[in-house]
């Protein structure tokens, strides 16, 4: 008699918005997590297909899911959505996902009103929440952009910093070492909303076609 058993995957969820933050939890998680399954889940304006505050395409989102190699979670969201209205969306999301959920990962950094705001309100509909790279300094997240095969751009910027950020610029060492010669408070990781940012993914270049030379004789 053979005896069929179940294996549950425990499957663990990074909410991907396609900027910087949401890389550098990836490869802090991934590091400290190895094996562990994971999936994505990134919400976008269903009448726009853009992913909100990133300034995002969603079609860009997927480009960045099949190059990590991940399976993507795409929630929809009206214009200007109400936090019941995002929650009950993601929540609807997250229970379509076969696999047993254990752990959601955010990329958040200092701002401990956003923290404590996902964490009471997930809680509520049964999940625990980590964050790989909370309260880690530029000096330490700096350097893991700098070594990974990406450039990172800024996709948004508040209209009160537009004078100064330019959309479509890279940001890099360089940029950051601008923001501290200017007189307004911009955190040089935009947590507080000063701007955005996307991760394009460099591909690999194809080697030279070598040319075969006739052989003589």
């Amino acid at each position: 008699m053979h005896i069929r058993l179940s294996i549950s995957v425990i499957m663990d969820i990074l909410f991907w918005s396609g900027g910087k933050d949401a890389f550098l939890a990836l490869q802090f998680y991934q590091k400290q997590y190895p094996g562990q399954e994971l999936q994505l889940l990134t919400t976008y304006e269903e009448t726009t297909n853009i992913v909100p505050h990133q300034n995002i395409p969603l079609s860009h989102i997927q480009k960045q899911a099949a190059t990590l190699e991940l399976k993507l979670n795409c929630v929809p969201l009206p214009r200007e959505c109400p936090n019941e209205v995002y929650l009950d969306s993601v929540d609807q999301a997250l229970k379509q996902i076969k696999s047993k959920i254990e752990w959601l990962v955010f990329g958040d950094l200092h701002l401990q009103d956003v923290r404590s705001w996902r964490e009471e309100m997930f809680e509520k509909r049964g999940y625990k929440c980590r964050f790989p790279i909370w309260n880690k300094s530029i000096h330490e997240l700096l350097p893991v952009l700098q070594l990974q095969p990406v450039s990172i751009k800024i996709s948004a910027v508040m209209d009160k910093f537009r004078h100064l950020i330019r959309v479509g610029e890279s940001f890099d060492q360089s940029f950051i070492k601008q923001l501290q010669y200017l007189q307004e408070d911009i955190d040089p990781m935009g947590e507080k909303g000063e701007f955005h940012t996307k991760v394009s993914f460099h591909t690999p270049k194809a080697p030279p076609r070598q040319e075969v030379q006739p052989q003589v004789g």
